[in-house]
Order: structure tokens, then C-alpha cells, then sequence
């Protein structure tokens, strides 16, 4: 269905929808035209362009990928042949346009399912109950930080009913009006394609929970704003590493540090209430503020509240008491995170992902791993190559073999490779004499030295990153032995009908991301239980790689940012409806945060691969051929979650049994210490998690495993 959604859209305006979202089947197998046949297709598809073409301006000119006139043209071409085709052939007379029911979808509303709520605020209660058992920390701030996080959501639930109530009367006004106009006079053709276009906005409106004036086309649709997930997310999972931490009697250096990272989650989790109701109570200059005020208004309003939560009152003791300047620069980095993932990110994100990603970014800036800083230092050389960047994707974005005459077409070739040279080059320069003099600086070691040695001090480091580039190398082979194919008849130039191709897409594309996951498997598990400290540093390593090649096929770079994008789209689904292709970094980092956050329970670092690896893919399987009961109000199915209880439960049992008997420290003492109750326990934590996979319609990559990871620590801490 979804390809049937996004094929059908793309042809009607393919300047406004992402390139990336019509790409699903086999890139290799794509028609090829020559550049007399393309052009006549251009031209008899030109008049239903809207005005500027596809070389537009700016701001079509961000949606979707850089190459959408010229260096993807054929695909372009080969969906408008199709629906050319389709359009042909006789209509069917029975049930509804599968193209409107297609678009209605795209546009309907989706609340939180209760169940979805009721899992939230349980687990937000039972965490932070066992932060005032252990006494981890004062109980009467705790219950300040909980009574403001609650009557904060309180208030935007009631400012959301307000401001639904009042959408409605209005629309249902201009209904009137729209209908008594055409009673003088329009036709009755002309009311119906009236009301139909209106519909969009009026009878399928979208989440209305929004920050910086940005409209509901900012945030990613066919999903709920996510606002409870977003904001109780990760204070659950700062309080159950002080849980863990103070149950075991770390030193209060390591304590103190983590009670400054609690209070500053759940301190940026009130700030993005606050900023949801300044966004609610001032309509009329939320543009001013969101275009032109909010570099400044940012640091204004984080040195205010920051300043009157570390002077003015007893929620933040241990903020306090450090420095002001450092809480400031990570409260403004967070709402920057939040800006840029509104303004430039569009439909990327829920409101709910992107709070867990600016806060997640804001801590990592306070101060974390140095690990994590290494993707923090990859954004930065986006950031400085950003003109450079802007300037490859302009050029690809020409539709030079149209515009140019063939003499000319080999220089502005050699002008992309000039701009691509030029932005290697850079990263270099970046690299050594930015990057590294500042790390050397922090550390006192040559970063490139250090990671050697840091290699090499250990043997199972080497095996495992040999073992690491067999299965990558396995995976490659399966990929174009198994995977990579195309059905006969749509090579052949047959035409599939829409149901029957958005299956037969559909099923590939499912095949193909669950190879991945079990790739994750594959790969992780053993770095887990052998090497976590190195595991560490690759995921860091990787998620650097990611947001590079994603720079590469964003903005087109000679010669690699073409096949990137061809490869990447093969993986996408209704989530990737922005600018970024997220899927790839979304599983990286729902692998990766488990092992980054830390723990001695072997399997709480493993929860990222455990709930990703086995329950997702084996509730995806056996909930799309095996299910028949479905959960209300969702198109989760009841066995898929039994399987994805028992998948996880049975594997958590196999690799710490297994790892225990060939003598690994971590899962032998986990072996030694769990008992009957220890499993109970585990199994109600799973049981949880798949509960909320089934409701939720956030990104699982990312929030299933921090919520199964909180779960886990906490259990094993009771």
C-alpha cells in the first residue's frame, strides 16, 4: 500500500515529495531512456509541474534527495510511465480509489492509543517509586520535578483540546460558507473538487501538539506526536542508571554526575512542555519568533529558566553547584537540536523522537563518552563544509544534459568532481588539524596513536574486527545471490496491478530489512559478551561513517552520492518521509545506547540487539503470516507480539547459558546471581516492551530499546 501511496504522489508533483520515497524496487533493474525519449516525456509532463520546475527554488529544492532532475531522472521517467500506464487501463468498478484511500491515510489523524498512555505513566511512576525507595536522591525535589513534568502535560492536554475545539468550529464555519458560495456560484464539478481538496486539512488533520510555529508538515506523519515519549523517556532512564549506580556503592563523584544528568533531562523535558505552550498561547508572532527571533530568544530563555531553577529554587541542587555558563550552552543546544530538526529535518521526526534526539544530543555535549563525541565532531564537519555541501547539491540538482549543449555538459561533469575533490580535501584538513589537536589537547594522547594501541592491546580485538568484515562480506554475497532480484514480468515491461506490486515490493522490502537486523545480530552479540569497551569505540566509529555517507547522498557528491542514494532507498518505508534517510542510523543507534549507557547485567547492554534483532523481526514474520487477531485501534497483530516475547526470552536464555558455559565473566556472574524471580522479572519487562511495540507509533529503532534498557537495569536492581 505504501508504494502505491508514495508512486502515485511523486507523478502528480514530483518536485514536493522526497526522491528517495519511490525507490523501493530494484534499482538495477530500473528502464533505461535515452535522452530523446526523456525529453519528451519532460516536456508532456511539464505543463502539471507547478511553477519553477524542478530546479526550483530553495525550499523544493530541500525535500528529498539532490538529484532529483537530473541524476535520477530515469526513475522519475519510470513512474510517470507507470502511472501513465495505469491511468489506461479500465478502472475498477468495485471499492474505493485505492490512490484516495491512499492519501486519506497519509493525512488521518493518529492519537496515542490509551494502552500506549497507561504504559508511560506506569513506568514513569514504578521508576522514579524506586528512586525514592533507594533514597538515590532528595525525595522532595524528586516529587517536585514529577509534579511539574505532570501538571506540564495537564496543561498541554487541555491547551490541545482548546485549540482542536476551536479548529473545528472553524472549519465546520468555512464549510458552511464554502458550501452556501457554491449555490450561487460554482457548478456541482466544481464543489466536489472543492471538498476533496479540502479534506487534507479539515476532515484528516494531524497532530496539533507542535514548537516554533512550525506547521504540521514539520513532523512526520501516520504517527502520534509522541509528546509522552518524548518527554518521559529518557528522566527514566538517567533515574535508573542512579538506581543502578547507587545500589552498587560507586564512588559519589560518578553519583554526583549522574544526578546532574537526571536533573538536567527532566529540566529540558519541562522546557519542551513550556515550548509547546508558547507555541499554543502565541499564534500571531510565532513566525517572527520561529524566522528571526529565535537565536536570540533561545539563550534569552535558557539563561532565564536556568537561572531560576539553579537560584530561585530547590529542584536543581546539584545544577547548582556547577557552572551556570555549562547547564546554558546544553539547555541552548538542546532547543538548537530541536530548531534544526523542525526547520531543516522536516518529517524526519515526531515531536516525541526529536526531544529523545536534542536531549540526547544536549548530555552529550554536557559531557559523555568519548565515543559518542566522535559523531559529535562528524556533525561538526557538516557543519563547517556546510557551503561547500550546498553548492555540490545545487549543481546536481541541474538538469545539465537538458540545459547545456553536449560540448559543454564535460565541464560543468568536471566542475562536480572539482566541488567533490575540494570537500575530501577539507575533511582532511578538518580531520588533522582540527579535530585531532583537539583531542590531543583533552586527552594528552595522539588520537590516531591511541586507537592503534588500543587495537592491538588486545588479540580478541583483532579477531573480532576480522570476524566483523567475513560477515560483512557474507552479508554481500547473500544481498546479490538471494535478495537483489526483480520479478520476471516487471522486467519484462508487464505492468503489475497496484495491489499485487505493493505486496510483491512490500515482501522484498521487508526481507531486505530484516537481514539487517539479523546482521546486528550477528555482529554485536559477540562484541557484547567479548569486547564492550571496543564495541563502544566501532558504534561511535560507524555512526561517524553513517552521517558522512549520509552527507554524501544528501548532497550528491562525486562520484559515490548516487549509488548511495539508489542502495538506501531499497530500504525505506513510511517513515522516511524527510529530507534524511534515518533507518540505517536509526538501528546503529538503538544497538548502540544500550552499550553506550553501560551496565554490568549483561542483558541490559544487549537490550538494543535482543528487542531489534529477534523480537522485532520475529513479530514482524510471524505477525504478517501468521496473525489474525489485531490490537484495537492498531494494525499490530496479537501473535506478532506473543512471538516477540517468546523470541526475546528464548535467546536472552540461549546467549547468557551459552556464554556462561565458555566462561565469559559477565554472563557467569549474571548465571549466578539470577534466580526465579530474577526471570519473572525479566519476562514482565519483556512483556512490557512488546506491549509497547505493538501500540506505539514512534520509531521502535530508538525507543524500544531505551525503554527495554531502563526496565532491565531497574529489575535487576530490585
Amino acid at each position: 500500500m505504501w508504494t502505491t501511496i508514495t508512486l502515485s504522489q511523486i507523478a502528480d508533483n514530483p518536485v514536493v515529495y522526497p526522491t528517495h520515497s519511490f525507490t523501493l524496487s530494484n534499482s538495477s533493474h530500473h528502464a533505461e531512456f535515452n535522452q530523446k525519449s526523456s525529453s519528451r516525456l519532460v516536456s508532456s509532463h511539464q505543463q502539471h509541474q507547478p511553477q519553477g520546475g524542478r530546479g526550483g527554488g530553495d525550499a523544493d529544492a530541500d525535500e528529498g534527495f539532490a538529484s532529483s532532475s537530473s541524476v535520477e531522472e530515469d526513475q522519475i521517467f519510470e513512474v510517470i510511465r507507470r502511472k501513465r500506464s495505469s491511468h489506461q487501463m479500465p478502472a475498477k468498478t468495485n471499492g474505493p480509489d485505492p490512490i484516495e484511500k491512499s492519501r486519506k491515510l497519509l493525512h488521518e489523524k493518529i492519537k496515542m492509543a490509551p494502552l500506549e498512555s497507561i504504559l508511560w505513566i506506569m513506568s514513569f511512576f514504578w521508576v522514579f517509586y524506586q528512586v525514592f525507595k533507594t533514597r538515590a536522591f532528595d525525595n522532595q525535589v524528586i516529587a517536585g520535578w514529577i509534579g511539574s513534568i505532570l501538571l506540564g502535560i495537564l496543561m498541554v492536554r487541555f491547551s490541545s483540546k482548546q485549540k482542536s475545539r476551536n479548529e473545528d468550529s472553524a472549519t465546520s464555519s468555512d464549510e458552511q460558507l464554502d458550501v452556501h458560495d457554491h449555490h450561487l456560484k460554482k457548478s456541482d464539478g466544481d464543489l466536489l473538487n472543492k471538498k476533496t481538496s479540502g479534506k487534507t486539512s479539515s476532515e484528516f488533520p494531524e497532530s496539533i501538539n507542535r514548537i516554533f510555529g512550525a506547521s504540521k508538515t514539520s513532523f512526520r506523519a501516520n504517527a502520534d506526536d509522541g509528546l509522552l515519549c518524548g518527554v518521559l523517556l529518557l528522566p527514566m532512564v538517567a533515574a535508573t542508571k542512579l538506581i543502578d549506580a547507587s545500589n552498587k556503592n560507586a564512588d559519589r563523584f560518578q553519583i554526583a554526575y549522574l544526578q546532574v544528568r537526571m536533573e538536567l533531562v527532566l529540566f529540558m523535558s519541562v522546557i519542551l512542555l513550556l515550548l509547546v505552550l508558547i507555541n499554543d498561547y502565541s499564534h500571531p508572532v510565532k513566525r517572527v519568533i520561529r524566522k528571526r527571533g529565535l537565536f536570540v530568544s533561545s539563550i534569552c530563555v535558557s539563561a532565564l529558566c536556568t537561572t531560576l531553577l539553579t537560584q530561585l529554587t530547590p529542584l536543581a541542587p546539584m545544577l547548582a553547584e556547577t557552572p551556570i555558563a555549562m547547564t546554558v550552552l546544553s539547555v541552548t543546544m538542546f532547543q538548537w537540536f530541536l530548531y534544526i530538526c523542525v526547520v531543516t529535518l522536516k518529517k524526519c521526526f515526531t515531536l516525541g523522537e526529536m526531544c529523545v534526539i536534542s536531549q540526547a544530543a544536549a548530555v552529550v555535549v554536557y559531557g559523555a563518552s568519548e565515543y559518542i563525541c566522535l559523531a559529535a565532531r562528524m556533525i561538526f564537519i557538516g557543519v563547517f563544509t556546510y557551503p561547500l555541501l550546498r553548492y555540490s547539491r545545487r549543481l546536481a540538482q541541474r538538469p545539465y544534459w537538458r540545459s547545456l549543449p553536449l560540448q559543454n555538459q564535460s565541464i560543468f561533469q568536471n566542475k562536480k568532481m572539482l566541488v567533490a575533490i575540494t570537500f575530501y580535501v577539507l575533511t582532511g584538513v578538518i580531520v588533522l588539524f582540527i579535530i585531532a589537536p583537539i583531542c590531543q589537547a583533552i586527552t594528552g594522547e595522539n588520537p590516531f596513536m591511541w586507537t592503534l594501541d588500543f587495537l592491538y592491546m588486545s588479540p580478541s580485538r583483532m579477531f573480532l574486527c576480522l570476524y566483523w568484515s567475513l560477515t560483512v562480506i557474507t552479508t554481500v554475497v547473500i544481498w546479490v545471490l538471494v535478495l537483489d532480484f526483480v520479478p520476471q514480468s516487471a522486467s519484462s515491461g508487464e505492468l503489475y496491478s497496484n495491489n499485487a506490486e505493493g505486496k510483491a515490493l512490500t515482501s522484498a522490502l521487508n526481507k531486505k530489512r530484516k537481514l539487517f537486523h539479523a546482521l546486528a545480530v550477528i555482529m554485536f552479540v559477540p562484541g557484547v559478551l567479548f569486547e564492550k569497551s571496543f564495541l563502544q569505540l566501532a558504534f561511535g566509529v560507524a555512526l561517524s561513517g553513517f552521517i558522512y555517507l549520509e552527507y554524501l547522498r544528501y548532497f550528491a557528491v562525486w562520484p559515490w552520492g548516487k549509488s548511495l542514494h539508489v542502495f538506501l532507498t531499497e530500504f525505506i518505508d513510511n517513515r522516511d518521509l524527510g529530507p534524511v534517510i534515518l533507518s540505517h542510523i536509526y538501528l546503529l543507534l538503538g544497538c548502540a545506547s544500550p552499550v553506550w549507557l553501560g551496565s554490568s547485567n549483561v542483558l541490559a547492554s544487549l537490550s538494543g540487539v535482543l528487542s531489534l534483532g529477534f523480537g522485532d523481526a520475529a513479530a514482524s514474520i510471524i505477525g504478517k503470516r501468521f496473525g489474525r487477531y489485531r490490537w484495537p485501534g492498531t494494525k499490530k497483530t496479537v501473535e506478532g507480539t506473543a512471538a516477540f516475547i517468546v523470541a526475546v526470552f528464548v535467546s536472552s536464555a540461549v546467549i547468557v547459558y551459552s556464554s556462561a558455559l565458555v566462561g565469559i565473566d559477565g554472563a557467569a556472574r549474571y548465571v549466578a546471581s539470577a534466580g526465579r524471580g530474577e526471570w519473572l522479572n525479566y519476562s514482565a519487562v519483556i512483556t512490557l516492551t512488546a506491549l509497547l511495540e505493538a501500540f506505539s507509533t514512534q520509531n521502535d529503532n530508538i525507543i524500544i530499546p531505551l525503554y527495554m534498557y531502563a526496565l532491565v537495569v531497574l529489575s535487576h536492581t530490585m
